[in-house]
């Protein structure tokens, strides 16, 4: 027998968005908490009726927000909760967001203590424990039986795809531990429908009932293999028609929103992508550079390690440092043993030293396309798939962005020190004084003059400038906070009590520790050094890294991203791909390099275009670059992305297309029909949501 019961009169705030937000303080906007809240409720009859819930929406749109609105919902009703996150920095962001809900939801019962964090533990009822997918794993691994809770909440679920992943597994096994299951990802599956389909048996659908979802994939793969002599009209209702059906399979499972398809006064809170497309111009590759990463691919055939290794690496066609890597690593392998693979070696490497005295064309183009950005005041987001070529590109930005003279602005370093220690005055914390100090240094007294115009001489007249006056050449119109309002928001970022990594580092800080070089640079980012650029992800090995490179737990590059302060230009690599956000002061993103997963493409663009990002804020579009070296697997890997996000769109509704139209005489078959049937697809999709 099912006990798992709640009482829909305890969710009846849901029914008064607008009473909601009045008391609150934490940011809450009224036309995305509509959708948010009328989706909860939706969620809510779900699981009251049986069922398990997939939330699909798309990325930015607040899924965080509806589910710990449904977790207060079940844990006030004495029920047990559990929120798998994907890591450690997303689990303490679920805490933040159950909690910033408290005071509003204080009447139905909510409070802090009945929030727990931590490992994988029995769990009484009442109470929201928030871990991480590790915790699961790990549990499951040590045949831990601890899991057992009323509703189980599983965030970034696309995670599991992949039948041999040990998170994959755990969730596999989990059984009847679970009386219900959310599951939320903006991006269900990447290029498999099986990745969809195992999802939505975890939430309850069987087999039987994803034929439809099944048959819908078939054709949509079968028109690629079509040639011209069809026709257009009819395989496109064919297609529609296989639409609607996967469409009502999915229905009783399936909670989507697009953000193309909502209100025009909740559109307004994302910003507007730019109508037309962002091209960062690239040199093609000349007949030299084809030779040599042919000659690569040969190399990679006739010196490997162990038998089935690949045969080319796309990280070839977009720099020149891995080519070198593999070079050096060719000849310890083949010891001048074989000749053949001795004299491509050493033709490659003669070719490779002569390309080495220029950059690599695509990071030539994307440096001379950052430069008018950074001179406008625009902070700008590049993403890399391979920690190598994000080390190669970050060290060749060092270089190209930097400011030869980094000359003083404004009045004496005590000047400024006054004025900050009192537009901070309201934060009592021992540990704001090296954050102080930051702001004191050259780099960040250059950079805050530069928004001031001409500072003031006086501590008094300078504060007063930092409260009324907006940075990165914002409009005094916009609704950009001041120099002072985003100082405040940093700090108190910065000092947040869950953030021990970043606290940990102020500390040290304290003690005279100086921990990112340079004389005065305490904070990642070398701004002392007139550098603007950072780098952000994981390093385990000893060679050379950028002088801007942070390694460490991503809270402090996270906070300063997301603030006006600190490097205009953040390199990182798919770390920083899910589940955080990037877009407080960012409207420029640029996919130097793509995974073939249109998943991860379309987690990237959404850390850009969020609830109350610079685009909205600022009233300028949102601007996606995907530059290619042409001629190359390079250019081919763009063009196959395009069709790839193309098909996503197409089962979950209102994705774009990476470039713009192209006309139709250069579509392939299945581009045409694709083409033809979008409109009335997306018309289909949309019964996905949850409607007024």
């Amino acid at each position: 027998m099912d006990d798992f019961q709640i009482n829909a009169r305890k969710w009846g705030f849901l029914d008064n968005p607008a009473e909601y937000i009045e008391p609150e303080t934490s940011g809450l906007q009224l036309d995305p908490l509509k959708r948010q809240f009328r989706t909860a409720k939706e969620i809510l009859f779900r699981l009251a009726d049986g069922r398990g819930v997939l939330l699909a929406d798309d990325v930015g749109l607040g899924k965080t927000t509806v589910g710990a609105l449904v977790a207060w919902v079940v844990a006030c009703q004495d029920k047990r909760v559990r929120i798998y996150a994907p890591n450690e920095v997303l689990r303490r962001r679920w805490a933040e967001e159950l909690e910033r809900h408290v005071p509003m939801l204080q009447k139905l019962g909510a409070s802090c203590d009945r929030i727990k964090q931590g490992e994988v533990g029995k769990l009484k009822a009442g109470r929201i424990q928030i871990a991480t997918h590790h915790a699961l794993v790990k549990s499951h691994a040590n045949n831990e039986l601890r899991t057992a809770c009323d509703l189980m909440i599983i965030d970034e679920a696309h995670r599991a795809k992949g039948d041999g992943s040990a998170f994959n597994e755990a969730l596999r096994n989990l059984g009847d531990c679970a009386k219900r299951k959310l599951i939320l990802t903006a991006t269900p599956f990447s290029i498999r429908i099986a990745e969809l389909e195992q999802l939505l048996q975890f939430v309850g659908a069987s087999p039987l009932e994803l034929e439809p979802v099944r048959h819908y994939a078939e054709e949509l793969k079968r028109l690629y293999d079509l040639g011209d002599g069809h026709d257009v009209d009819c395989e496109s209702e064919r297609l529609v028609s296989a639409a609607r059906a996967a469409t009502n399979a999915l229905q009783p499972y399936v909670i989507r929103h697009d953000i193309d398809d909502l209100s025009a006064l909740e559109r307004k809170h994302f910003g507007a992508v730019s109508p037309e497309p962002w091209e960062i111009p690239v040199a093609s590759a000349t007949q030299e550079d084809l030779t040599l990463l042919l000659r690569m691919d040969r190399i990679l055939q006739i010196t490997q390690e162990r038998k089935g290794e690949r045969r080319n690496d796309p990280r070839f066609h977009v720099g020149w440092q891995h080519v070198s890597t593999t070079l050096e690593r060719a000849e310890r392998t083949n010891g001048k043993t074989d000749l053949s693979a001795d004299w491509h070696i050493k033709m490659a490497t003669n070719t490779l030293s002569a390309k080495r005295t220029q950059p690599h064309p695509k990071i030539a183009a994307v440096s001379e396309a950052l430069r008018p950005l950074l001179d406008a005041g625009e902070k700008v987001l590049v993403f890399c798939h391979y920690r190598a070529t994000a080390s190669e590109l970050l060290g060749a930005l060092e270089q190209s962005l930097k400011v030869e003279s980094v000359s003083p602005i404004g009045p004496h370093e005590k000047v400024w020190r006054a004025a900050w220690e009192e537009s901070l005055r309201p934060i009592k914390d021992s540990l704001v004084t090296p954050i102080i100090d930051w702001l004191c240094t050259l780099g960040l007294c250059r950079q805050i003059g530069g928004w001031l115009g001409e500072p003031a001489g006086t501590a008094k007249d300078l504060a007063y400038q930092l409260a009324t006056i907006r940075p990165r050449n914002a409009s005094s119109s916009s609704r950009v906070p001041t120099i002072c309002e985003a100082a405040m928001t940093l700090t108190e970022s910065l000092l947040d009590m869950q953030s021990t990594s970043t606290r940990a580092l102020l500390r040290r800080i304290v003690s005279d520790q100086n921990l990112f070089g340079g004389s005065t640079s305490h904070f990642p980012g070398r701004l002392d050094d007139g550098l603007r650029v950072m780098g952000a992800w994981s390093h385990d090995g000893p060679s050379k890294r950028s002088k801007t490179l942070y390694t460490g737990e991503p809270d402090i590059v996270l906070a300063l991203f997301n603030s006006p302060f600190g490097p205009d230009v953040l390199v990182t690599t798919d770390r920083l791909s899910e589940g955080v956000n990037l877009h407080r002061c960012c409207r420029h993103l640029i996919h130097y390099e793509l995974d073939p997963s249109p998943a991860r493409t379309l987690q990237r663009n959404g850390r850009v275009r969020r609830v109350d990002s610079w685009a909205a804020l600022t009233g300028r579009p949102i601007c996606y670059a995907y530059p290619m070296f042409g001629g190359t697997r390079d250019e081919k890997a763009v063009g196959v992305m395009g069709q790839r996000i193309n098909a996503f769109g197409l089962l979950l509704g209102g994705v774009p297309s990476l470039d713009g139209e192209p006309d139709i005489s250069e579509q392939s078959f299945a581009e045409k029909v694709l083409k033809c049937a979008r409109k009335k697809i997306k018309s289909v999709n949309q019964r996905l949501s949850c409607k007024v």
